[in-house]
């Protein structure tokens, strides 16, 4: 790793393991592929296919952030019904040498978000924090941000979910990471995750496919704040090449990775050939500035 110039991080809201919808996959596929995606989901084992993904690509990908992560219901965690938790696989199966995993969701339903690195963690230094905002007043968001040497310098790598329908709450959302991440000042910064709104001058409502949201992205600051922050995103066009959901007929953007001044953009992209879930990944490449 003290070799390399760029860093290369991946995204992936992994939906619980519950995969992508089905009709959506379904939908523009052969007749060949259509029968080894029914043959796939049949087996209900997303959350493998995803850890195993994640190790056959490990030399492609230094940093993953994972949303969504399963942990169980009624305080039992996911061994209610099965041996392994879902983090187990990613932090057994994917290889990676550091994973940070940060319980959000509420007593009933949990879930986590989780950052895998191949990079060295500095100690045992790490932020979790949950979110203002609750989901059906119910469920919490959260944030992680954490320090990592990379080419000699401390960087800070963060990962998030944020609110999917209230865009007041988004917001709220998005001025407390904000105000983190001016706390650490004039740093390198990537920050990963699911947002759960669109760019600035995209579409808002109309969707073809996947969730209504008619109000979910009306007068939405989110990307505002955290650039007022100086976390900054790839300028996205609205089309295919920039929709991250749903999986298999995507019409919209939720999935980013927000960088601060000091990277330049070498590679940006969106990942379709997983559809592992229902979102797809957003890989990105970045170069630190001289």
């Amino acid at each position: 790793m003290s070799e390399r110039q760029t860093i290369r991080c991946i995204t992936i809201n992994t939906h619980r393991g519950r995969g992508p919808k089905l009709s959506y996959l379904l939908a523009q596929a052969s007749l060949d592929e259509a029968e080894r995606i029914e043959l796939l989901h049949d087996t209900r084992a997303y959350t493998y296919y995803i850890a195993e993904w994640l190790n056959q690509n490990r030399d492609k990908y230094d940093v993953v952030g994972l949303q969504e992560v399963f942990n169980g219901i009624l305080g039992f965690g996911d061994r209610l019904f099965r041996k392994y938790r879902q983090r187990d696989h990613y932090r057994l199966i994917a290889g990676y040498r550091s994973v940070i995993a940060h319980g959000v969701g509420f007593t009933a339903f949990r879930y986590e978000n989780l950052l895998l690195s191949q990079l060295q963690k500095i100690g045992q230094t790490q932020i979790n924090y949950l979110l203002p905002g609750r989901v059906a007043f119910l469920a919490a968001c959260g944030f992680t941000l954490a320090p990592f040497i990379f080419n000699g310098q401390v960087i800070w790598i963060g990962n998030t979910h944020l609110h999917p329908f209230n865009p007041n709450d988004r917001q709220d959302q998005a001025r407390s990471i904000a105000a983190e991440v001016r706390k650490h000042g004039d740093v390198p910064m990537l920050f990963m995750g699911d947002f759960n709104t669109v760019p600035p001058n995209c579409r808002k409502s109309g969707f073809p496919a996947g969730d209504n949201d008619v109000n979910s992205y009306k007068d939405d600051r989110t990307f505002e704040i955290l650039a007022e922050a100086g976390l900054y995103m790839l300028k996205h066009e609205d089309n295919e090449n920039f929709y991250t959901y749903p999986t298999g007929l995507p019409n919209r953007t939720l999935d980013y990775i927000l960088f601060s001044h000091h990277w330049e953009v070498e590679r940006y992209e969106v990942v379709k050939t997983f559809t592992f879930s229902d979102h797809y990944p957003v890989f990105g490449e970045f170069r630190l500035k001289d």
